[in-house]
């Protein structure tokens, strides 16, 4: 089983820097890796635990906006907390741009980087949840027939059976024949339900 605890990742070439955020976060009740090699990260680290990245933006064999890139290539999902002895606004702009959490110059202030690592972890928390419903909603939806689907759609937008046989070229008695499935197969108990259902599925699969 995935361990799902929190991980804070500390990406610095600066050993110093990695020791000092690990024992601070340590110290606030969070868990924390560090990496003094972005290559190291990029292999090593399991994505599929929750939590953080605090990224260096100078390093010698990747910057950190190279490693950010490489990230959103691969899919991860983990906010990045950007620091940088050398940052400022087009710098900090660019990291944003690529999708980036937040944006401090170092030395960070210890409260503001404990508080953005609260939210950020809060927000990846988040936003996974709501994937892992979106999959189980677009699951039962699969097990629909095509025409079930397409009579799901149509129910949807409120209308009526003969409506809806109309738009598809089906029987009155057809539609409700598939109406019926659509709703036992969904768990849903009227076109309500249905709505928010597709709803929750459609927007969901966005994020």
């Amino acid at each position: 089983m995935a361990n799902l605890t929190p991980l804070v990742r500390i990406v610095d070439d600066d050993p110093t820097i990695c020791d000092s955020q690990s024992f601070f976060l340590q110290l606030a009740g969070w868990q924390t890796v560090t990496y003094q090699d972005p290559v190291t990260f990029l292999e090593r680290d399991d994505w599929d635990r929750p939590g953080c990245i605090i990224l260096d933006v100078r390093m010698p064999s990747l910057s950190g906006l190279e490693v950010q890139q490489e990230l959103n290539k691969r899919g991860v999902d983990l906010p990045i907390i950007f620091l940088s002895a050398h940052g400022d606004i087009e710098m900090a702009m660019n990291c944003v741009e690529q999708g980036a959490f937040n944006f401090l110059v170092k030395p960070p202030i210890p409260e503001k980087l404990k508080d953005l690592v609260e939210k950020a972890i809060k927000l990846n928390k988040s936003q996974r949840k709501i994937k892992k419903e979106t999959k189980e909603l677009q699951k039962l939806f699969s097990q629909l027939t095509s025409t079930e689907q397409m009579v799901a759609r149509q129910v949807a937008k409120g209308l009526t059976n003969k409506m809806i046989g109309e738009v598809l070229d089906m029987s009155e008695r057809t539609v409700q024949s598939h109406r019926s499935k659509v709703f036992a197969k969904l768990d849903v108990g009227n076109a309500v339900e249905l709505f928010q259902f597709l709803s929750d599925m459609d927007n969901s699969s966005n994020l």
